[in-house]
């Protein structure tokens, strides 16, 4: 689970950070906790790929709820949690969609309910895990974040923003599969993750980082169902 703290007092960071490593240990959880020291650090390093966010309201410059807004042109559904040393000041939360407020200084039992009901969500938006087995060993890795999924001969090639997964399967049972996580064929080679496309030009599309053919036989069917998935709402 991918947790980033933006947080300009690195005391009160570090009493955030040691509270999730205990609610980790207590649950045999796996974070992966990233820390900006400002709004403005946050909006130009992080790249969208947090599941949820702790905001330090009062910060320096730019505020926490300023932040958010500018968060919220890109990343509409990002689980929000406001800290702050103040409750009147988490109101304003509502705004930019906040799931909730940790007061400073930061109390532990109250913490563990507010963290229980983020992760829930975040599990819920997440979609399903995938299994791959890799000669490296069985590897997970989210639906949500495969840009596509790629056959050369007998292999499948998972591309991902971490790299590539190579494993043997047929593509056709994985595209059954992965119908209502919101993948698509763009051509033979390729089923295409519909929320990772960038964008379009003539017969290519832009998936990730990687331009992609769109058969001719597939490409009115494949703009139709990416119209219908961001029509949706798709994320």
């Amino acid at each position: 689970m991918r947790i980033v703290i933006v947080e300009d007092d690195e005391a009160a960071e570090k009493q955030l950070e040691e509270a999730l490593h205990r609610y980790e240990a207590e649950h045999a959880l796996a974070f992966s906790i990233t820390w900006y020291p400002s709004g403005v650090a946050f909006l130009e390093q992080w790249n969208q790929d947090a599941d949820i966010v702790f905001m330090d309201i009062e910060m320096p410059g730019l505020n926490g709820i300023d932040t958010a807004r500018k968060m919220r042109e890109t990343a509409a559904e990002t689980i929000l949690i406001f800290v702050t040393n103040l409750a009147q000041y988490a109101i304003a939360g509502y705004e930019v969609n906040a799931l909730d407020y940790v007061l400073k200084p930061l109390n532990y039992f109250s913490f563990k309910l507010k963290i229980a009901k983020a992760l829930e969500m975040a599990q819920r938006s997440s979609g399903s895990m995938l299994q791959v087995n890799t000669d490296h060993g069985t590897e997970y890795v989210r639906a949500a974040d495969v840009w596509y999924i790629e056959v050369q001969g007998h292999d499948l090639l998972y591309h991902t923003p971490h790299g590539t997964l190579k494993t043997s399967g047929a593509l056709k049972k994985l595209e059954t599969q992965l119908l209502e996580e919101g993948f698509f064929r763009c051509n033979y080679c390729y089923l295409v993750n519909l929320r990772h496309v960038g964008y379009l030009h003539g017969s290519s599309v832009m998936v990730g980082e990687d331009e992609l053919q769109i058969s001719r036989n597939r490409k009115k069917e494949f703009l139709l169902r990416l119209n219908q998935f961001y029509g949706k709402g798709g994320r």
